[in-house]
């Protein structure tokens, strides 16, 4: 086991706030012995603040010790659990305080100077999953909530940190785990009636049975599908991301691919500030397709425009595919990509330019024409098959578990049926689904694996 897992209740320390300007700072602190450090550290304006057992409150105290004989009697606000009630399961206090470094610095260095030490990445997200205050699918969605770029996908990290996914798929684990216990006490009591009484009582159970496993399947086919429809919203499908050079036809072929007329297009350099995104199904495979600023290779920029270049940069280094563009009338300026992901190159304004022999290799459109469109939309499907699984993320989690766990009831309900019933096949099959949920929600997860997700997490979260 490891050594977070097996001492939960030591004294951690770290900044849960983020560097930079601001007007509040926050220092989380954690574990046994809370109440004597925060003496170290803070006196509150009213005495025994942090001895009187109580729900959270917000305590006002200032600052002891050597903090003060640098910072002075410096006010801060201490929120303040005093217990097994709180967020960790333990005692938690979140020190309030101006937002300057030099302090913050100051203050997590008194405390482990006083016994602390400094948290690991995701801590204090683990010890609440560890006391039941949080589920994995909401632990993962605060590592969501720190990496979000997008308002969408920020919607998504937030609406899943809220736990509303979670607390579905826990009511029908244990929906399911009721029914388990019904099915075995069906099978260790069956001897004990006579036939007659067996025969009656069966059809009406297991009637019951069916109807309860379809509420459960329901359940699940809602979480799948809404789990998809934010997906698909907040980026959590591959990125294809076009790329090239200013006014050579880039927004006009993503219109083509996209079936739309989401992006702006002109006859002028630039029209594209900002990317803009659209969800593209390929084949039966689905992307977010992006449409990005020109990156123009010229050196006198202005301040616009150079925010244009640095955001599309960013999300070129972010894409799982790139679509690199180049101008039929121009074929020979190619844009600087870095290698690593999947390419696909594409000629654009066919229908403007001669094809010459410098194109090789690139596949030829023609926007206006519909000339190539839908060869690249099957490129684009081939290359997405070819990329590697996502990692171990919350979501790639949910959409695994949620669908082992609809095939083995969709068997139980099989082998609940009247023609040849197995009350043994339809509790394996129950059994397995129990697993594959407590897998999304962590109730059936090694402590390696929890561990190592854990340890994605920003320190002091």
């Amino acid at each position: 086991m490891s050594s977070r897992l097996a001492h939960p209740s030591e004294l951690i320390v770290a900044p849960a706030s983020v560097a930079g300007s601001g007007a509040r700072a926050i220092v989380r602190l954690s574990g046994e012995g809370l109440t004597r450090l925060l003496s170290e550290l803070v006196v509150p304006e009213v005495d025994d603040a942090f001895v009187v057992p109580g729900p959270a409150r917000c305590v006002a105290a200032r600052l002891v010790g050597e903090l003060a004989a640098v910072w002075g009697p410096l006010a801060v606000d201490v929120l303040w659990w005093p217990g097994p009630a709180g967020p960790t399961g333990g005692p938690l206090a979140e020190l309030q305080l101006p937002a300057s470094g030099p302090l913050v610095d100051a203050i997590i260095a008194a405390a482990c100077g006083h016994g602390a030490r400094l948290a690991r990445g995701g801590e204090f997200s683990l010890r609440s999953f560890l006391a039941g205050r949080i589920d994995l699918v909401q632990a993962e969605a605060v590592l969501a909530v720190v990496d979000a770029r997008t308002p969408d996908e920020l919607a998504t990290a937030l609406d899943r940190m809220a736990g509303g996914a979670g607390r579905r798929l826990h009511a029908v684990r244990e929906a399911l785990l009721d029914l388990l216990a019904d099915i075995e006490a069906v099978i260790d009591f069956s001897d004990e009636h006579s036939p007659d009484h067996v025969a009656a009582a069966d059809a009406a159970f297991w009637q019951a049975v069916d109807g309860r496993l379809a509420t459960a399947l329901r359940t699940l086919d809602e979480v799948a599908a809404h789990g998809t429809a934010r997906d698909a919203a907040a980026g959590d499908l591959p990125r294809v991301v076009l790329v090239g050079r200013p006014n050579i036809g880039k927004s006009s072929l993503f219109n083509a691919l996209a079936g739309g007329s989401a992006a702006l297009v002109a006859d002028e350099a630039g029209t594209t500030r900002d990317w803009i995104a659209a969800r593209l199904d390929a084949e039966g495979i689905a992307a977010v397709l992006v449409d990005l600023a020109g990156i123009d290779g010229g050196a006198a920029l202005g301040p616009v425009a150079a925010a244009a270049i640095r955001t599309a940069e960013a999300e070129v280094a972010r894409a799982d595919v790139l679509l690199v563009c180049r101008d039929a009338c121009d074929p020979d300026d190619v844009p600087e990509v870095s290698a690593g992901v999947e390419r696909i190159d594409v000629l654009t304004r066919c229908d403007l330019g001669a094809v010459g022999s410098a194109c090789a290799g690139a596949m030829l459109t023609s926007s206006h024409e519909r000339l190539g469109i839908d060869d690249v939309r099957r490129a684009i499907s081939a290359a997405v098959q070819r990329l590697e699984p996502r990692g171990p993320t919350a979501t790639l989690r949910m959409r695994v578990g949620v669908e082992e766990a609809r095939a083995e009831i969709r068997r139980a309900q099989v082998s609940a049926g009247a023609a040849g019933r197995d009350e043994a096949l339809v509790a394996g099959h129950l059994g397995r689904a129990v697993v594959a949920i407590g897998t999304i929600t962590g109730r059936d997860m090694g402590d390696d694996l929890l561990d190592r997700i854990f340890e994605r997490h920003c320190i002091g979260k």
